[in-house]
């Protein structure tokens, strides 16, 4: 006779993870046995030791912290949270507890660098315990959001800021192409692009300005290439251009093309303007060679990692049978063609336009003269007051 077991094995929930940061022990312990019954309670001294835990603890659910510390302090601690890349860690509740005697500028202060809240000492067991699982709970559900958020973006195939493809599609659609040029007998090219400074654009002018620069990137670069080439959005300053059917001097005018538009195009943040550079390498595949898709971009990447260790704003080229020889046009600064003025403006960036005006107006001066005559547009009058404008040029 078997005997079955009535009561099943009761699955007791984890509990929230709450991180208590304060530079006195007997704080940090009078809030530990407060909330040691509902919540896992983790502890740090000051805010560099607090930093630590935050970035290797994925179950973080809510962060009380002091504000006079050593070290870094809880102002410097909730900027660097507020501040962080990663989701899972930028939207943590942060809770303030101070005994300050100013607590109102305290306040004030902590609230303008995202804290969640703010508790003043003394407080009593009821008000942090309420307190704690209110966050908790909202911290699980942000939590919960990015986790969705992420299966959602390793499924689909589009990059959420730029519009371009994502890192998943380049890799899947950049094999299919590569073994197709293979049957077909095509060339193909790969160009691995990458912003110089980046980071210190967005920590000196912000995310919003960062992501807007890197937005009209995208614009230009995407405006640059021929219809039938791929543009992916690899990391967050990273890009790639995937060129099937691309001969070796028609990649490398292409190329050449991206990396002056970038350093061509003019940003203006209220009264200051200012340019942005990029390191690439390009790789070229000939026809009839034999070589994996993951190893064609080794080989872009290794070129571009040769770029940027040559200071930044360079163009590496070559191709796969060979090392490639380096090209730095850091120093060249020649007119733009038409072909790339008309990238500019399909990318929206008309800033770094106006400088080239004259010298794109007197090559096509002839061909507008030429459409008068034979079109009878009556530009005859507008000719005349352009050729005065141009002046020499046009002699």
């Amino acid at each position: 006779m078997h005997a079955f077991n009535t009561n099943p094995t009761e699955v007791t929930p984890e509990k929230p993870v709450v991180l208590i940061v304060d530079d006195a022990r007997t704080m940090r312990a009078s809030i530990d046995r407060i909330l040691r019954e509902d919540f896992e309670t983790l502890e740090a001294k000051d805010g560099d030791e607090a930093w630590e835990i935050i970035s290797r603890k994925s179950t973080l659910h809510v962060v009380l912290s002091d504000l006079m510390m050593p070290n870094k302090n809880g102002f410097q601690l909730l900027r660097q949270i507020r501040e962080s890349d990663h989701n899972q860690i930028n939207q943590l509740p942060v809770i303030i507890i101070t005994g300050h005697e100013d607590d109102a500028r305290m306040k004030r202060q902590a609230m303008a660098l995202g804290a969640s809240d703010f508790i003043s000492k003394p407080f009593d067991s009821i008000q942090i315990k309420a307190r704690a699982r209110s966050y908790a709970k909202h911290g699980d559900t942000n939590r919960k959001l990015e986790y969705a958020r992420k299966i959602l973006s390793q499924k689909t195939t589009i990059d959420d800021l730029t519009g371009l493809a994502n890192p998943r599609f380049f890799k899947e659609h950049g094999r299919g192409l590569l073994a197709f040029a293979a049957r077909q007998g095509l060339d193909v090219s790969v160009l691995r692009i990458s912003i110089d400074k980046f980071d210190l654009l967005e920590k000196k002018k912000g995310k919003a300005v960062a992501d807007k620069v890197l937005l009209n990137i995208s614009r230009i670069i995407d405006a640059s290439v021929r219809a039938e080439d791929s543009v992916a959005r690899i990391e967050k300053a990273k890009f790639a251009v995937m060129m099937p059917g691309a001969n070796e001097a028609g990649a490398k005018v292409l190329a050449e093309r991206i990396h002056r538009l970038i350093g061509n195009a003019v940003y203006k943040l209220g009264e200051i303007r200012f340019r942005m550079t990029a390191s690439a390498g390009l790789v070229y595949q000939a026809q009839g060679q034999s070589i994996s898709f993951e190893r064609v971009v080794e080989l872009a990447e290794a070129r571009l990692d040769t770029a940027i260790k040559k200071g930044g704003n360079n163009l590496v080229l070559g191709d796969i049978g060979v090392q490639g020889a380096q090209q730095d046009l850091g120093s060249i600064r020649r007119p733009l063609t038409l072909e790339e003025a008309l990238a500019l403006l399909g990318a929206g960036q008309t800033h770094g336009l106006g400088e080239h005006l004259s010298d794109l107006l007197t090559k096509i001066y002839p061909l507008l003269e030429y459409s008068d005559k034979e079109l009878d547009l009556g530009m005859a009058p507008a000719l005349e007051t352009l050729s005065n404008v141009l002046g020499m040029r046009m002699k």
